[in-house]
């Protein structure tokens, strides 16, 4: 079965950012691309109620066009999507018919400081999808593959989930040097060799030694990320979502949206079992 890649997409300068960085992931895979855009019914979606089904039918039409062209262009296989749905059925419907390696979305870069508090939209489609979700920043313009990544851990062991282990053949393809972060708050015994564990027996990340380990000391755990993935150069950041309490069993839910905002970097979050 052909890899496939879904990029949620409107258009903007963000989601033509992440289409170029899942463009080339494909193209490492021989694989295809669907391009996504969800059109929130405005029955169904109190925010847009207020716009009439002519000019939501004249747009949607509109954006379906332009999606069409832009696939065109692209140097691997890419079907278009345009659905006027709720986000979390979109989302369902999506990756029970084309089991994608993982979704992609662009970050925009915030205007203002009311726009950084605003909840990230990575957070309801990691909750809705609860499948690997790459995000990529809006100025990120790299063309390379990520040969350097990080791997945020905490002091709790975690199994990755089916979906999240089938990105092995990716990683595979990319081989890349894999760090495992530990950020300690304060003082106190460190427990970072339990997410390096963890990460060893997944198989996800290659061969990995005590020599992969960097740990930060003394930090809030957002800021000790951030730090370590500039100090060692690294061009993804990946994240753990854990299922019971989403987002929170790795770090708290507003530092681990905090990542999502701020990192210069693309992230990869990746749900667990536990």
């Amino acid at each position: 079965m052909q890899p496939t890649f879904v990029v949620l997409t409107d258009l903007s300068r963000s989601a033509e950012a992440a289409l170029m960085y899942t463009t080339r992931l494909a193209q490492r895979l021989d694989g295809r691309l669907v391009l996504l855009h969800v059109f929130l019914d405005p029955v169904l979606e109190p925010e847009v109620s207020m716009v009439a089904a002519p000019v939501l039918v004249a747009s949607r039409q509109e954006i379906m066009t332009n999606m069409v062209q832009r696939a065109s262009t692209l140097p691997v296989p890419a079907d278009t999507e345009v659905v006027v749905d709720v986000l979390s059925a979109a989302l369902a419907n999506v990756v029970q018919q084309h089991r994608p390696l993982l979704l992609a979305l662009g970050r925009e870069e915030p205007d203002n400081l009311l726009d950084r508090l605003v909840g990230n939209r990575a957070v309801p489609i990691l909750q809705d999808a609860h499948h690997p979700l790459l995000l990529v920043p809006e100025r990120w313009h790299d063309a390379e593959l990520p040969q350097r990544i990080i791997v945020a851990t905490d002091a709790r062991p975690f199994s990755l989930s089916a979906p999240s282990l089938a990105l092995a053949e990716l990683f595979n393809a990319l081989q890349p040097e894999t760090t495992v972060v530990h950020v300690t708050a304060g003082h106190g015994p460190s427990k970072a060799e339990v997410g390096l564990a963890s990460a060893q027996q997944t198989g996800l990340f290659g061969e990995l030694s005590n020599n992969s380990l960097y740990e930060v000391c003394e930090e809030a755990p957002a800021d000790g990320i951030l730090h370590a993935a500039a100090e060692l150069q690294a061009q993804l950041l990946v994240l753990l979502a854990r299922p019971h309490s989403f987002l929170g069993g790795l770090f708290h839910h507003s530092v681990t949206a905090d990542i999502l905002r701020r990192s210069p970097v693309p992230v990869l979050v990746l749900p667990t079992t536990k």
